[in-house]
């Protein structure tokens, strides 16, 4: 296969299994009998778990030159972590101790998937924006198809088709070479400090931070959402199609861009506040699809511009480690405090106006954004001695 073609497939592939515990998790548990805050609190130990655990798999995969033997690693044991779902279900009794075993089993193996991929997509010159817009395009086609089938099948579909997929996975990554040399000069744990203490990474994790925020809540919640509202699962996997046609969309045209990164995070809070407001104040199918929309510019937006960035921050060789600190210390440790501080919202004010809060919350990275457009402008005014 050719390389390109290939890692193509491996977001295809990858996004295609995760993509229906993403948008089905929350029912998962609610037929387990949970909560809110046990769904909280699931959801909160499903990110801490990669938080802790993603920084250490990029280092391994840095230090030992094999970040493609590192995610074959990676699906095998995440495959095998997720079985436990379907057990907790059928096991008497109250399942949310095992539950919640397997889900940091699970997240801590599933971990450096995809930053690792990313890292290896932008590291070898191919196209991030093009190549990561196979999973969006995957993710949405096969939510829409899980929503038509749940009710013949039971939401348990969702651990299968995750574990089809990583078989699938390890397959396509035997052909993907591993780094032949290590090109960073001194250790490692210099480089990586170096890295943490630049002022243009340390603003790109507190945007990743503001993004796994608003966006893990905001995800973990939506079927709960559209059940609440009377839309059902049904026009749930259309709304997640929407949004992910969307995703598509973006990250095809942004394949041509390479500057500005700012700019697209400052518009990714605008798109976000405004669909989750939507969400907030007219839970009908239209606004929905619209809302949807919305968010799905800023997913494209946000993660076109933070990979990239993370890119251009990195010293040679530390690719990985760049790309876990990303989605670890950024996106996860955010999206750890958003599950907890979202699942409390949804017991305090209902799953509808939760989002009005959402909304306020996405502001953040427009002003994170706003800051990193203000130092590229600064930067290159220095440069050009003015």
């Amino acid at each position: 296969m050719e390389k390109a073609r290939r890692y193509q497939a491996i977001y295809f592939v990858y996004f295609a299994a995760f993509s229906g515990f993403v948008a089905y998790r929350n029912v998962f548990y609610q037929e387990l009998g949970m909560d809110g805050v046990q769904m909280g609190i699931l959801g909160s130990l499903l990110v801490a778990s990669g938080v802790l655990a993603q920084p250490v798999w990029g280092v391994v995969a840095d230090y030992t030159r094999s970040p493609s033997r590192v995610i074959t690693f990676a699906a095998a044991l995440s495959g095998v972590a997720i079985l436990t779902y379907p057990l907790a279900m059928g096991l008497p009794g109250n399942p949310f101790v095992l539950v919640a075993v397997g889900t940091i089993a699970y997240a801590a193996t599933r971990a450096p998937i995809v930053p690792i991929s990313n890292a290896l997509v932008v590291s070898r010159g191919y196209n991030y924006a093009l190549t990561r817009s196979f999973g969006s395009l995957a993710f949405g086609a096969t939510v829409l198809t899980l929503s038509a089938v749940l009710a013949w099948t039971g939401v348990s579909i969702i651990v299968y088709v995750y574990v089809a997929g990583m078989v699938v996975l390890v397959a396509l990554l035997r052909g993907v070479p591993e780094v032949e040399k290590t090109v960073f000069k001194g250790s490692l744990g210099g480089q990586a400090l170096g890295l943490v203490r630049q002022p243009r990474y340390l603003l790109v994790l507190l945007a990743a931070f503001a993004m796994g925020f608003v966006s893990f809540g905001g995800s973990a919640f939506f079927s709960v959402y559209m059940r609440a509202v009377g839309l059902g699962d049904g026009l749930t996997g259309v709304a997640w199609a929407t949004k992910t046609a969307a995703e598509v969309v973006v990250f095809l045209s942004l394949s041509r861009l390479d500057r500005w990164h700012g700019l697209a995070v400052a518009a990714a809070g605008l798109t976000y506040a405004g669909g989750f407001a939507a969400l907030s104040a007219f839970p009908s199918i239209g606004p929905v699809l619209l809302a949807n929309v919305g968010m799905g510019l800023g997913v494209a937006f946000v993660y076109f511009a933070l990979v990239n960035l993370a890119h251009d921050c990195a010293p040679d060789g530390l690719d990985s480690t760049a790309q876990t600190l990303v989605t670890s210390v950024g996106i996860g440790a955010g999206g750890t405090i958003g599950e907890v501080v979202i699942g409390w919202t949804v017991d305090a004010v209902g799953v509808q106006f939760m989002y009005r809060y959402l909304a306020l919350a996405s502001l953040s990275l427009t002003l994170c954004g706003g800051l990193l457009v203000v130092m590229r402008v600064r930067n290159r005014s220095s440069r050009l001695g003015m």
